[in-house]
């Protein structure tokens, strides 16, 4: 019995072993940047100043790890005039491309959202970023273009909700025709982020709601950091 047991035991360890060395991690470019909070961002001596010395963080991480194999980009963060050379780059130290993550939060235009917004011409100017995202990925043979809106309402009558949530679903499904042939489109929820009163995008099960009307290679990317305490994280992750 004791024999059997260690079989057992030595034949899970296996297992484990196995699937930590294909464990891989994917890094945010923009994680290298200088850090701090709303209020304060802290200016630090060493901060990559452009996307090649962010790779060159990341590729650092990834030596000392050994799971930290893509990078994930961020436009308009790390726009560069040649894609094919930065995959390049990215390969020479050892690196691949994880998803291109779009920004349509930044521009005054989006104070009451981009996708979602009332003005039909700001939401076709996030649709031209979203555009330009895919186009990204196509060049770079990117697996996924990841979408995290920071659309929402600050208090009551500011805009139609219903309203809201069918132009997010048209505008994700204009989106979803550009998609590289295989890549996903992946997207994020954030609890109150940064709007008070209602969030497009609030949690997994809006996300899940949204991606079902979108087609099959939407997908909800699980945020383990924006949820109610006491959420169940892991629940989530297998229910979906």
């Amino acid at each position: 019995m004791t024999a059997s047991i260690d079989a057992s035991a030595t034949a899970i360890q296996e297992k484990l072993l196995s699937a930590v060395d294909t464990l891989a991690i994917e890094l945010p470019s923009w994680g290298f940047l200088n850090t701090g909070t709303r209020f304060k961002v802290w200016q630090q001596p060493g901060t990559p100043r452009n996307v090649e010395e962010r790779i060159d963080d990341s590729a650092t991480v990834h030596r000392y790890t050994g799971i930290a194999r893509t990078v994930a980009l961020h436009i308009p963060w790390d726009k560069t005039d040649d894609y094919t050379g930065l995959l390049e780059y990215m390969n020479s130290k050892d690196l691949g491309v994880g998803g291109i993550n779009l920004n349509t939060f930044q521009d005054a235009d989006y104070m009451l959202g981009s996708m979602c917004h009332p003005d039909p011409e700001v939401r076709e100017k996030s649709l031209v970023a979203l555009k330009e995202c895919c186009s990204i990925a196509d060049e770079m043979g990117a697996p996924a273009v990841k979408v995290w809106l920071g659309d929402g309402t600050n208090y009551p009558g500011q805009d139609d909700l219903r309203w809201r949530r069918h132009r997010l679903i048209e505008g994700l499904q204009r989106g979803y025709a550009w998609l590289p042939e295989g890549a996903r489109m992946l997207l994020e929820y954030k609890i109150f982020e940064p709007t008070f009163y209602s969030t497009d995008v609030q949690d997994w099960g809006q996300a899940m709601a949204v991606c079902n009307k979108v087609g099959e290679r939407a997908m909800v990317c699980v945020d383990t950091g924006h949820h109610s305490l006491g959420v169940n994280i892991e629940q989530i992750v297998a229910l979906l």
